[in-house]
């Protein structure tokens, strides 16, 4: 079974987690970028055709009138309310309950705790069985840890396209990624059929 792997790091924490798992295919994509590049500059270029159908997301700048910028102001307000009433529910029934959270909720809470002893645990998830197995056991073990906050977080929405890696679970206290557990499965000595005591025992050592 694997360590853990204990480390600090920035107060969000997520941009360091994703930045350690991808280092090594950031350099694999660049050498594929510039081999593609080399390509393409060897091909014959063609002009693009002038007259393009124009779609929602290519309206032109001066087609936008001040009733429309009005209402993109409108809807930044009603977003900015939304949030901060999610942010407020997840202060409130977020302890000792397992909540589902956006990549950005997820940090504004890391953020909003870093002077407190509040503890946070992420767990990242997809669509996997280890997930739903993951996610089904800890809602079953978190109302234990009455001064911890779990938050479910989609693991695409974060970044990892690689759904080996996944399930993860990140812990932080006082602002800093304390635990980064990366492919959880792999900290059970059955990685396919773990139980619920196995995951009790995980989030015992991450919440302590």
């Amino acid at each position: 079974m694997a360590d853990f792997n204990h480390h600090a790091g920035p107060q969000t924490g997520v941009k360091g987690v994703i930045a350690d798992y991808q280092q090594a295919q950031l350099e694999q994509r660049q050498r594929q970028e510039q081999e593609a590049a080399a390509a393409k500059a060897a091909q014959p270029h063609y002009p693009a055709p002038q007259n393009v159908d124009q779609t929602l997301f290519t309206k032109k700048e001066h087609e936008l009138s001040s009733d429309e910028d009005l209402d993109d102001l409108d809807d930044d307000s009603v977003f900015k309310e939304y949030r901060e009433a999610r942010l407020a529910e997840l202060h409130q029934t977020g302890f000792g309950v397992l909540k589902d959270a956006t990549p950005d909720e997820y940090v504004d809470m890391v953020d909003q705790h870093a002077q407190s002893d509040v503890s946070i645990v992420v767990v990242l998830v997809n669509t996997s069985r280890a997930s739903k197995r993951l996610v089904e056991f800890m809602q079953a073990e978190v109302g234990t840890f009455t001064n911890t906050m779990f938050l479910c977080v989609q693991a695409s929405e974060c970044g990892f396209s690689d759904p080996h890696v996944v399930p993860i679970i990140l812990g932080y206290r006082y602002g800093e990624l304390k635990h980064n557990i990366v492919r959880v499965v792999d900290q059970f000595a059955d990685p396919i059929n773990f139980d619920r005591q196995h995951v009790a025992k995980l989030l015992g050592k991450v919440c302590q």
